[in-house]
C-alpha cells in the first residue's frame, strides 16, 4: 500500500494497492459471492473485511481486486487506486467517481465506495498513522482496478497518466461544502420499460438515489413500478389515471394526487412530452418550480413551435387538404411533412413533389401521433442535436453533435428513405462560428418561450453552411465547401424536446463530456443551484474523444418475411465473433428479442434493433471508420 500526496490545490489525494494471490488458488475456482473475506495487507496481523463493516460497495471493490488478481497471467498480481478526497464537505452525487471516469484509459474497473450521504473532514491521509485497508475504504471515495499491464509496460508511466486524467475529470467542485435538506421530486409517468433483473443501473431512479432525492411516482394503477419487487427504486407509488393522449382533467387529478400523498413533495416533473403541459399547470396550482404551459404546449407541438420561430408552415388533417393547402400557397418542393405530435422521427417524410404528398400522409401512424400534421420547407443543410442545459436563462452547458444524413436525404431508397437517426457523431466539427449561431438562435428561442431552467434537446440544421457532406476514402463526413455563397449561414430549427434526449444518447454526453442531462434535470426541477451548476461542468480538456452513436435500423424487405427478429442478442454475437472492436464501445445493447414482431418502416414507426457507443482518441476519421465497419459487420435476421 502507497499513499500519493497531491499538491495542496487538488481536492483529491490517491492510495495504490497492491493485491497478489499466493495461495496457488486459480481464479476458476474462487466463489463468485463471499459472505468474508480475510486479508493480510501487510500489517501486523490479519484484518476481517465484511459486508457490514466496510459496506457492499467496499466489500465488492475488494473482491473483484481479487479477482482480478488471480485471473491475472502475464503479469504477477493486480495493482488498484483508491482516491481520497482533500476537501470538506460532501460528494456532489455518491456515485460521481465512476461517472466522471467512464472509458478513462488504463482503468478496467471503477466503482464509488459511498452508498450514501457522508460528511468528509478533507484532511485526507495522516503520513504519520498506519492506514489499515478498512480505514482506507471508510476514508475513499472511490476505487479502480488498473488494466493488466502489457509487459514491458511501466507502472509508473500508468499511474502518471491516471492522475493526469483525474487532473481533467474532477477539475470542479464535486465535493461541495453543504447538502441541501433532502427533498422529494414527483415524476409523472413512470417509464415504460422494466429494468432487467430489478436493476436500477442507468435509471433515472438510480440516478435520483446519487443524488439522495426521494422520488413519488405518479402512473397509471398497475404500472410496473408499482410491484413490491421495485421498492427500492421509490419512495412511493400513487396511482393516478395518466391516459395518453392526455385529457382536459389530467392537471387537476396530478394536482390531487400530489395533495393526497402524505408527506412534502418540493418538486413535479414528467419526461413525456405529451403530459408536459398539464404537468406545468398543476405544478403551477401546487405553487412549485415549473416554467409555462403555454411554453410547454408550443414546444411540444411541432405545428406551433414552427411558426414561433417564423418558419412558413401549415397545418393539415388528411391528403387531400395538404394537396389544396399546396396548391394555394404554390409551395415549394422538397416539402416535410410530420406529425404535430411525432416523436422518434416517426411519420417524417421529405416529400419532392405533389405526387408524393398522399403517400407521405399515408405513412404517418395517426393512432401513435394523431391526425394532425405539419407542412413546412426542408431545409438541406448540415443536421445537428444541440443540447442546453440552462439555469434562470443562464447556458450552464451547451454541446452540439452532428446528425449524419438519412436515408431521406439523400433519396434513399427501400426501408431507409426515412429519417430514421444512422449516425450521431460528438462533438460537432462544424465551424467555430456556425456553433455559435445555433448557440444563439437557439437560445433566444428558449427564453423567449419562457423555458429557462432544464436541460432540451433541440435539433435543427444550418442553413447556407460552409460545410457538407463529402465521401473521401470511402467514410462520409463533413468537409468545406467546394462553392461558396455571400449568404450568411443561419441556423433552422426543427423541433424543441424539453427534456433531456433518450437515455442511450445521454450515455454518449456522460461518457464524452462527464455532464449526466437526467441527474441535471432531476437538481433543476428542485432549484438546487449549487449541484446544477457543480454537474453541468464537463472535463476541462472537454471532450475526452470523438464518439460516435451507431443506429442499427430495422430493414427488410415486406415480400420475403413477416418483420419477426430471428437473432439473439446481435450485439454480443458482434463482439464475440470481432473482440478487436470492445476496445472502442464504450456501451452498446441489442433492443429487440428474438421473436419480437418489428413493425416495417412504411407502417410508420421507426425501429431500432440495437445501438453501439463508438469512440476513439486517436482522430474523428478513426472513429468514422470504426463505425462503419461495426455497422457493416453486424449481423441479424427477420423472418
Amino acid at each position: 500500500m502507497n499513499t500519493k500526496a497531491d499538491p495542496q490545490e487538488r481536492s483529491w489525494e490517491l492510495v495504490t494497492l497492491e493485491f497478489k494471490v499466493t495461495s496457488g488458488i486459480p481464479a476458476a475456482k474462487l466463489p463468485t459471492k463471499l459472505d468474508n473475506l480475510r486479508i493480510f495487507s501487510g500489517v501486523e496481523k490479519s484484518q476481517e473485511i465484511t459486508i457490514n463493516s466496510v459496506g457492499s460497495l467496499a466489500f465488492h471493490f475488494i473482491f473483484k481486486c481479487i479477482l482480478a488478481a488471480a485471473s491475472s497471467v502475464d503479469v504477477p498480481g493486480r495493482n488498484a487506486i483508491v482516491i481520497v478526497p482533500r476537501a470538506k464537505g460532501y460528494l456532489v452525487r455518491t456515485d460521481i467517481i465512476p461517472l466522471r471516469l467512464v472509458d478513462c484509459e488504463y482503468v478496467e474497473h471503477v466503482t464509488s465506495l459511498i452508498e450514501g450521504e457522508k460528511l468528509y473532514s478533507g484532511d485526507g491521509l495522516s503520513e504519520d498513522s498506519l492506514i489499515t485497508l478498512p480505514s482506507l475504504l471508510s476514508a475513499g471515495v472511490g476505487g479502480m482496478i488498473i488494466a493488466c499491464q502489457t509487459p514491458g509496460q511501466e507502472y509508473r508511466t500508468v499511474l502518471n497518466s491516471i492522475e493526469g486524467e483525474l487532473t481533467k475529470r474532477l477539475s470542479f467542485s464535486w465535493i461541495i461544502e453543504h447538502l441541501q435538506p433532502r427533498q422529494t421530486l414527483a415524476i409523472v409517468e413512470g417509464g415504460r420499460r422494466v429494468p432487467a433483473d430489478n436493476s436500477e443501473t442507468g435509471s433515472v431512479y438510480a440516478t435520483a438515489k446519487a443524488l439522495g432525492i426521494d422520488v413519488i411516482v405518479l402512473d397509471n394503477a398497475g404500472h410496473w413500478i408499482e410491484g413490491p419487487e421495485f421498492t427500492h427504486l421509490r419512495k412511493e407509488f400513487v396511482p393516478i389515471k395518466l391516459p395518453d393522449p392526455p385529457d382536459a382533467e389530467l392537471f387537476s387529478r396530478i394536482v390531487a394526487a400530489v395533495q393526497g400523498y402524505q408527506g412534502r413533495v418540493d418538486g413535479i416533473i414528467s419526461f413525456c412530452d405529451s403530459y408536459m403541459p398539464a404537468v406545468a399547470t398543476a405544478a403551477q396550482e401546487l405553487g412549485l418550480p415549473t416554467s409555462t404551459p403555454e411554453a410547454f404546449e408550443i414546444a411540444t407541438n411541432k405545428y406551433r413551435t414552427s411558426v414561433f420561430v417564423g418558419h412558413d408552415a401549415y397545418r393539415a388533417s388528411s391528403a387531400e387538404e395538404a394537396v389544396e393547402i399546396a396548391a394555394r400557397h404554390g409551395l415549394s418542393y422538397p416539402l416535410i411533412v410530420k406529425p404535430c405530435m411525432g416523436w422518434s422521427s416517426e411519420g417524417v417524410s421529405r416529400v419532392d413533389d405533389m405526387s408524393g404528398l398522399e403517400q407521405a400522409v399515408k405513412s404517418i401512424d395517426t393512432k401513435r401521433h394523431g391526425v394532425e400534421f405539419v407542412m413546412e420547407k426542408y431545409c438541406d443543410g448540415p443536421e445537428v442535436d444541440a443540447n442546453f442545459v440552462l439555469f434562470d436563462g443562464e447556458i450552464v452547458f451547451y454541446e452540439v453533435c452532428d446528425d449524419f444524413p438519412k436515408g431521406a436525404d439523400t433519396n434513399g431508397s427501400s426501408t431507409l428513405g426515412t429519417f430514421i437517426e444512422l449516425d450521431s457523431v460528438f462533438p460537432s466539427i462544424l465551424p467555430s462560428k456556425e456553433i455559435e449561431t445555433l448557440r444563439d438562435s437557439f437560445h433566444h428561442t428558449l427564453k423567449r418561450l419562457g423555458l429557462t431552467n432544464g436541460v432540451y434537446h433541440l435539433e435543427g440544421r444550418v442553413e447556407n453552411s460552409t460545410a457538407e457532406y463529402i465521401f473521401k476514402d470511402g467514410v462520409l463526413d463533413l468537409h468545406p465547401r467546394e462553392t461558396t455563397t455571400p449568404i450568411e449561414p443561419t441556423a433552422w430549427l426543427i423541433e424543441i424536446n424539453p427534456r433531456p434526449q433518450g437515455m442511450k444518447g445521454a450515455q454518449v454526453t456522460a461518457s464524452t463530456y462527464g455532464v449526466d442531462y437526467w441527474g441535471l434535470s432531476l437538481v433543476i426541477a428542485l432549484r438546487d443551484k449549487e449541484r446544477v451548476k457543480a454537474l453541468a461542468q464537463p472535463f476541462s480538456i472537454g471532450a475526452q474523444y470523438t464518439c460516435i452513436e451507431v443506429f442499427i435500423p430495422c430493414d427488410y424487405e415486406l415480400g420475403s418475411c413477416e418483420g419477426f427478429f430471428d437473432s439473439d442478442d446481435i450485439c454480443a454475437e458482434l463482439l464475440h465473433r470481432r473482440p478487436d472492436f470492445q476496445q472502442y464501445i464504450s456501451q452498446c445493447g441489442t433492443l429487440v428479442t428474438k421473436g419480437q414482431k418489428v413493425e416495417h418502416p412504411s407502417s410508420g414507426q421507426n425501429k431500432i434493433l440495437a445501438y453501439y457507443n463508438v469512440f476513439s482518441r486517436k482522430s474523428r476519421a478513426h472513429a468514422l471508420l470504426i463505425a462503419k465497419q461495426i455497422r457493416e459487420e453486424t449481423r441479424f435476421s427477420i423472418r
